[in-house]
């Protein structure tokens, strides 16, 4: 199963699992980094079951046999500390998201564990009073952080489907911007398989716009949609198998008509269904790269040097009390000391030693040793044993104190510097690790478009155009078909531009005005026109204007096209954006007209033409962002810049 569980899933999921309520947790393991298994005892029965939770992907019972590890892992022996032999008290979904709540009685009272099953995912320990004690994962947000000690806070609320009245429902549609199976997936909350499956059984196209349905289709889905939360609310769950050539692809919670055409075989449980997909992990184990190792290396070690201050600080202060100790007792001090110097004098010494030892001040006195220890009282009649040494005054002995107090406090300042140098090895091995994480995950994934210059329109278009003579011949011969448009600057020495009637999902998109002037701006910007104008002017044409036949007599260079009949010409400023965007859970730097970055960015720099050079503010926008300054320079128009504003970021 490649897709991940839904809410709808974990809707049924909570309603199966509650045979386990009443059960006890008889034993926890971490099977790998992210996997863990929960051996239950049910109530009801002597049977024992089985809770599986992958991390961010998968929960389920099961009767598989696993390899335990022979040494717990320090996650599954805190899990162990409070839960196990706990009573299950309860198991909920929170809200209709994709969080699943077990909650735990002890004596002591009721501890949480909490499974997150959405985009990384989590598994958090929270005490009775709903803070955590130990997550799998560390993660911060700009709204919650999860992390020992902090209260949890679970997401923003979505959307509940099943609390929608048919009028909020025909406004989520009537508002969207957005095709109609993203509406009802994201929008409505129903996942990408229920949002398709919804479309299929009202007889709906998913790709056409939300907010062009008529008021019978928009009646004829709300209709639909209510049948199918119907079939969940009274619990008629049908739990199915689906199979393609024999093999298993999916385990749905009831028949989908999506699926009509697949293999389809009834089973007696969802949760057991599920754990036919527990061999097969979605993704490979992480193993921790060489600056992850180093980084947790250093990070023992400055927990080492901070307690190695916290030491030293103690001991400053010890040193400095055990001075002003020996002046507050300062006369009691001289009186031993001079017993003691009388009594070393002496040939026999037995006596002598009994009755020094016998001084009700004296906590041990050991001549061969060099040890003598005394019992001094504070102004609040504390008692506290200092060492004293017995050949020196007792002015001697608080001089040494501080001397020593003194000393100790200079090997704090060495290690404060110690610390500061490894707090930025520190600093300095992530901020590679994440740069080097966003090379790699672009050069794993890597668009079409890329090849050449490119954005998305507002409305989520494809635009690309020509880098020089050859991208832009490719662009034209290859990619302008039927339903795209051409644009280009009016102007010698700009590229070639297609609009494409799709996005990035291959849908099917319809070209807009607003989508043609943005193609147009990008044509003007991307010209020789940046470094000679602060306009300037370009068009658009049908595919069929464009041609590479040029007049009987005429020559046309390579990268060179020959434009037949009207032409539609905007006015365009020359002024580009630029920021981080994301494209199928991947984060590109985009750069484009105004309007369509900061439609897809919150982070974003505006530029216009000017006198700071390109390799300069390269290198400080690769620093804001994130990447490779090769990275920015590709996206960057052909000229000096100037920076008109920053939003969600400053320039260093």
């Amino acid at each position: 199963m490649t897709r991940g569980l839904s809410a709808f899933d974990l809707y049924v999921l909570t309603e199966e699992l509650q045979e386990l309520v009443g059960g006890y947790i008889e034993k926890i393991y971490q099977l790998t980094r992210s996997e863990i298994l929960v051996r239950v005892q049910k109530k009801q029965s002597n049977q024992k079951t089985q809770l599986f939770v992958r991390n961010g992907e998968l929960l389920c019972t099961t009767d598989n046999t696993f390899d335990t590890p022979e040494k717990p892992s320090v996650f599954a022996m805190t899990l162990r500390k409070y839960l196990v032999n706990g009573t299950i008290r309860s198991i909920t979904q929170h809200e209709f998201d994709r969080i699943l709540k077990i909650s735990i009685g002890r004596k002591e009272g009721d501890y949480t564990l909490v499974c997150e099953l959405f985009s990384k995912g989590n598994i958090i320990l929270l005490n009775p009073e709903g803070r955590i004690i130990r997550p799998l994962i560390k993660q911060d947000w700009a709204a919650r952080s999860i992390k020992t000690g902090e209260m949890y806070v679970p997401p923003p609320s979505q959307t509940n489907p099943f609390l929608l009245n048919e009028h909020t429902f025909r406004e989520l549609l009537q508002t969207s911007k957005k095709d109609l199976v993203r509406t009802l997936a994201t929008t409505v909350n129903l996942s990408g398989m229920y949002a398709e499956e919804l479309c299929m059984r009202a007889g709906l196209d998913k790709n056409t716009k939300s907010q062009q349905l008529s008021e019978t289709e928009r009646t004829t889905l709300f209709s639909e949609l209510q049948q199918m939360l119907e079939t969940f609310s009274n619990k008629k769950f049908q739990p199915t198998i689906v199979k393609k050539s024999g093999m298993i692809i999916d385990i749905i919670p009831l028949p989908f008509v999506s699926y009509s055409n697949m293999e389809t075989e009834p089973i007696k449980s969802f949760s057991q269904g599920l754990s036919h997909f527990i061999e097969t992990p979605t993704a490979k184990e992480p193993v921790p790269s060489t600056s992850q190792k180093k980084i947790e290396q250093l990070q023992r070690q400055l927990r080492s040097q901070q307690d190695m201050i916290q030491e030293f600080q103690r001991q400053v202060q010890q040193k400095k009390n055990e001075g002003d100790l020996i002046y507050l007792n300062f006369q009691a001090c001289e009186n031993i000391l001079s017993d003691i110097t009388i009594l070393l004098k002496q040939k026999e010494k037995q006596d002598g030693l009994q009755t020094i030892q016998q001084n009700p001040l004296i906590a041990r006195f050991e001549p061969t040793e060099n040890t003598l220890i005394v019992i001094l009282t504070t102004t609040t009649g504390k008692t506290t044993e200092v060492a004293l040494d017995f050949r020196k005054s007792a002015a001697e002995n608080a001089q040494m104190c501080y001397e020593e107090s003194k000393k100790i406090q200079g090997k704090i300042q060495g290690a404060l510097e110690s610390i500061e140098h490894t707090k930025q090895e520190i600093v300095h091995l992530k901020e590679n690790e994440v740069i080097e994480k966003k090379k790699t995950t672009t050069k794993e994934k890597q668009f079409w478009f890329e090849r050449f210059r490119w954005f998305l329109s507002s409305e989520g278009n494809i635009i690309v155009a020509g880098r020089d003579a050859h991208s832009n011949d490719v662009v034209v011969k290859k990619y302008l078909n039927e339903g795209d448009r051409y644009a280009h600057a009016d102007i010698h020495g700009a590229p070639s531009c297609v609009i494409k009637s799709r996005g990035t999902h291959d849908e099917q998109l319809s070209i807009s005005e607003k989508t043609l002037k943005e193609a147009c701006c990008f044509a003007a910007s991307y010209s020789r026109a940046w470094n000679q104008f602060a306009e300037a002017q370009a068009y658009w044409v049908l595919p069929e204007q464009v041609s590479k036949t040029p007049m009987s007599g005429e020559y046309l260079p390579k990268g060179a096209f020959v434009i037949r009949g009207k032409r539609t010409y905007y006015r365009c400023a020359l002024e580009t954006a630029i920021g981080i965007i994301t494209i199928q859970d991947v984060q590109k730097v985009m750069s484009g007209p105004l309007s369509s970055v900061a439609a897809r960015s919150s982070q974003y720099v505006i530029l216009k033409p000017g006198t700071m050079k390109k390799s300069d503010i390269a290198q400080k926008l690769a620093k804001i962002f994130e990447v490779s300054t090769e990275t920015i320079e590709k996206a960057l128009p052909p000229g000096n810049v100037t920076i008109v504003k920053t939003v969600g970021c400053e320039i260093p």
